[in-house]
């Protein structure tokens, strides 16, 4: 009965362990990079207070590792339950480490009491991940390795893009504007997403490649250029941003430059001259440096719930162009494409006649109609930056206007001050803000510097709840990678 005991105390132990999974694979199997958070949130104290209720059942009955099992699997069907924006993938990484972590808890509730193993999950994930790594570090290896040779192979041309910002809404612009032209949908941008991408899909009919090179330390970007050599490559822009890993701006700037300095001679690069850190790119590396809008200028005619309507002057000629974005930064990131169409050969007129093909990128000032009000889906923005063009589009806008946000994340040190701008940025245009999560005080203390309504929120369904009733009409916008779970 003991072992019995024992082994279903080690499913259902395991079976709550997978919210601590979900958390190292949002880390990219780098718990260095934040998997300590974990510790932090309301999972984590359910677990704590599991923990005091299985001893002290165990203490006073006889029967209480049975009451306990009972516990275990009444906490692992609620995390279970719990619906999140970025839920556990069930990879055949996180299945080798589920078996891995199932056979250690057995083991070890076989030796001591299963009531003492609840707090210490995280940790034997952590354990189950380093047991799994030798096989996970080889398979990925070979993975990566079959997605180099497959590329190589292929005549397709790598165009690269970088940014603190802006990344995925260039890539897909440029993706749309470029004939015969291939990306990843969505955030895909780390050694083992793209080699995802490659590995199913046929290049032969493609001519060209964008992929989207994401960082969060020095070297990432070196690395992804190491893996993938891009021919060309786009800056979209350069702020403090992840700073919880990368630690400084400075740190950002030197890895975001890696791009420019790892492209060949015979390459380009293209800048924002909108950015100033991007724009002083232009004494790094070896290949031609190209200036957004050299030669270029873009006007903006009107900007209303359909999009942008744009005036585009080429080289003394003018074009009429429509987008769908009403981003403030849209015009901008039209400047970065075109160049870069431009400098890869393809005529403005057949470039132009591409743009028609532009779809607004999801969750970066993606605009949809709501039930009586536009919905602002900015949900994906976590820099300062952004959340300065954020508000310039909003102001153009002449309705009224609420916010639900939670700030600004993965700001390290700079974390109150980031957020309280953040803050006061948000109240300048918002008639109400909704503010949630662990940066809610800071923002706080930022939007009652301005004449804009605050209301706090324990979760998100909460702040759509009291949101709705005040946006009347107007934007109901949803500003940064609103959080699965609050923090304590």
């Amino acid at each position: 009965m003991q072992t019995v005991t024992a082994l279903l105390s080690a499913i259902f132990l395991t079976a709550a362990s997978l919210e601590s999974f979900r958390a190292l694979q949002a880390t990219g199997y780098r718990p260095v990079r934040g998997y300590c958070k974990v510790y932090l949130t309301w999972y984590f104290l359910s677990l704590v207070s599991v923990q005091v209720a299985a001893i002290v059942l165990d203490m006073l009955f006889s029967f209480g590792c049975y009451v306990n099992l009972g516990l275990y699997a009444v906490i692992a069907l609620f995390w279970g339950l719990v619906r999140r924006k970025s839920p556990l993938k069930f990879t055949k990484r996180i299945w080798r480490m589920i078996a891995a972590e199932l056979i250690l808890l057995a083991v070890l509730c076989l030796t001591v009491n299963c009531s003492y193993w609840v707090w210490l999950l995280p940790v034997t994930v952590l354990a189950a991940w380093a047991i799994c790594l030798p096989i996970d570090l080889s398979v990925n290896k070979r993975y990566v390795d079959k997605a180099t040779a497959k590329l190589a192979a292929s005549n397709v041309v790598v165009v690269a893009v970088t940014g603190s910002y802006g990344k995925t809404s260039v890539k897909d612009m440029l993706s749309a504007l470029l004939d015969d032209c291939i990306a990843p949908q969505g955030s895909c941008n780390t050694p083992i997403g793209i080699a995802a991408f490659i590995n199913k899909t046929d290049l032969s009919k493609a001519k060209y490649l964008v992929l989207e090179f994401g960082a969060r330390c020095r070297g990432d970007i070196s690395e992804l250029c190491k893996l993938y050599p891009p021919a060309c490559g786009i800056v979209s822009g350069v702020c403090a941003q992840h700073l919880s890993t990368f630690k400084s701006l400075q740190n950002v700037i030197a890895t975001k430059r890696e791009l420019v300095e790892h492209l060949p001679p015979n390459g380009f690069c293209v800048l924002n001259d909108c950015d100033d850190i991007a724009a002083g790119y232009t004494e790094c590396g070896e290949c031609t440096k190209i200036l957004s809008h050299f030669q270029l200028r873009i006007d903006v005619k009107k900007v209303d719930f359909q999009g942008s309507q744009l005036a585009v002057t080429l080289r003394g000629k003018e074009y009429d162009v429509q987008l769908p974005q009403i981003s403030q930064y849209a015009p901008a990131t039209f400047a970065m494409c075109l160049q870069t169409a431009l400098a890869l050969g393809q005529t403005v007129e057949q470039t132009l006649k591409n743009a028609t093909g532009i779809r607004q990128t999801p969750h970066r000032l993606q605009l949809m109609k709501g039930n009586g009000f536009y919905i602002l889906d900015d949900s994906y923005n976590g820099s300062a930056v952004g959340v300065q063009s954020c508000c310039k589009t909003l102001s153009q806008f002449d309705c009224p206007k609420v916010a639900i946000t939670q700030g600004l994340v993965e700001c390290g040190k700079l974390r109150r001050e980031m957020n309280v701008q953040c803050g006061k940025m948000l109240g300048s245009v918002c008639d109400a803000a909704v503010v949630l999560g662990k940066n809610k005080k800071y923002l706080a203390e930022g939007i009652s510097c301005c004449d804009c309504k605050l209301l706090f929120a324990r979760d998100l369904q909460e702040a759509v709840r009291v949101a709705i009733p005040l946006v009347n009409g107007g934007i109901l916008l949803f500003q940064n990678d609103l959080p699965d779970s609050a923090v304590i």
